[in-house]
């Protein structure tokens, strides 16, 4: 496969590769370490949510059909440790219908990937949502400066006010 997208300035990010089918976990592992990135596999919803609630990836790519705990209940499970922001969920499933891609937008998703996967159409999708991920944090950053900023010149304000005038 020529995955022609350049997404070497996001080497080296974690991303999660969740799916029952080990050839699947397989092809997904190569190519994204092809492509740079770093991979954690998992065989089942029950191991990624434990995974995602003590050592968070950057990004995870989640099967919907499985045994056990589905895809859209996993992604559910990991929402309650991490939002839309902070951890980028990519669905990917052999279903096509339209309610499918609802329903998984719906319980969290940040993105939706039909299989077959075409890998230059994944990566595209990893790069943007990890691209997003970098720019939400990066605005939160500068919230908090700024936040710091105000309190500063309020305190400022305030002392001001108190002293006595010359």
């Amino acid at each position: 496969m020529n995955n022609s997208m350049d997404v070497s300035h996001l080497a080296g990010r974690r991303i999660m590769i969740v799916d029952d089918v080990e050839d699947n976990r397989v092809v997904l592992d190569r190519q994204l370490r092809r492509a740079g990135f770093e991979t954690v596999l998992c065989a089942d919803g029950m191991t990624a949510v434990a995974e995602v609630s003590s050592n968070p990836p950057d990004l995870v790519i989640l099967d919907w059909m499985m045994p056990g705990l589905s895809g859209v209940e996993t992604l559910k499970a990991m929402r309650e440790h991490l939002d839309l922001h902070r951890l980028p969920i990519i669905m990917c499933t052999a279903r096509d219908e339209e309610s499918s891609i609802g329903d998984a937008l719906e319980a969290g998703a940040n993105e939706y990937v039909q299989k077959p996967i075409k890998m230059p159409v994944l990566l595209a999708r990893v790069s943007a949502q990890l691209m997003r991920q970098a720019a939400m944090a990066a605005l939160g950053s500068v919230n908090q400066d700024l936040e710091a900023l105000l309190a500063q010149r309020t305190r400022e304000l305030f002392a001001s006010r108190g002293k006595p005038k010359d």
